[in-house]
């Protein structure tokens, strides 16, 4: 029995974040332009330690990245 077909979504489509090389060439992390970059990929808000976190989006330095 075939599966059922996808419905189209009525969701906006966002591109996906950047991608840039960390000094190891086979670790790639993943870069924010900014917070409503990261927003639109759904992954604000950003905890220290977690990909993409970076302290240029943290602006009140709690360690959480895109959280106002």
């Amino acid at each position: 029995m075939p599966a059922p077909a996808a419905e189209p979504s009525n969701a906006p489509a966002y591109p996906a974040p950047e991608k840039t090389q960390d000094k190891a060439p086979d670790s790639a992390s993943v870069y924010y332009k900014n917070c409503d970059a990261a927003k639109a990929a759904g992954a604000a808000p950003i905890r220290r330690g977690q990909p993409g976190y970076r302290d240029a989006l943290d602006r009140d330095k709690d360690g959480i990245a895109c959280d106002k």
